[in-house]
């Protein structure tokens, strides 16, 4: 599986449209293909590859690959954090922000779900991320790149690569 960033301003699509040429799954001068989407809105193509966008403060990527995909990144920047370590369990508040919070939202867009509907449910103490007090049937590989915290979850263990575009 490979995760391709940019620091870049691009659009998500334009981002997933050459990472699709650099995978070989699609040529050069092609348009992307139709975007279908869930209910609760995450895209998909009909049929493979997986994929899932995040962006952050000067960051964009996208994960491509089987199966489904959870992606988040943040970036690592010094900044007010009390109105959400406010919805954070006591717990919560020792481990590291980045990597909690990164986890949560990963998991939630491979669930397909929604913040609203799901992050009162999941609770991240001592690495692992619990949904309704059982550890989550998801694996997650985080990553650094530059100032950013990157989050992939997949439904079993997965190695990833970063690659700049």
């Amino acid at each position: 599986m490979r995760i391709y960033v940019t620091r870049t301003p691009i659009a998500g699509r334009e981002l997933l449209r050459r990472a699709l040429c650099a995978e070989g799954l699609l040529s050069p001068d092609a348009p992307l293909p139709p975007l279908m989407a869930t209910q609760r809105g995450k895209p998909y193509f009909l049929n493979e590859p997986a994929f899932n966008l995040t962006h952050t403060a000067g960051l964009t990527a996208v994960a491509i690959g089987e199966g489904e995909i959870g992606l988040d990144a943040e970036r690592r920047a010094a900044r007010r954090l009390e109105h959400l370590r406010a919805r954070l369990t006591e717990a919560e508040r020792k481990e590291d922000f980045y990597d909690l919070w990164t986890a949560k939202e990963a998991y939630i867009k491979f669930r397909g779900g929604t913040l609203a509907e799901m992050l009162g449910r999941l609770v991240y103490t001592g690495g692992t991320l619990f949904e309704g007090g059982m550890p989550v049937n998801a694996a997650f590989l985080r990553l650094e790149y530059a100032d950013c915290t990157l989050c992939l979850c997949t439904a079993s263990p997965a190695a990833a690569e970063l690659a700049e575009l």
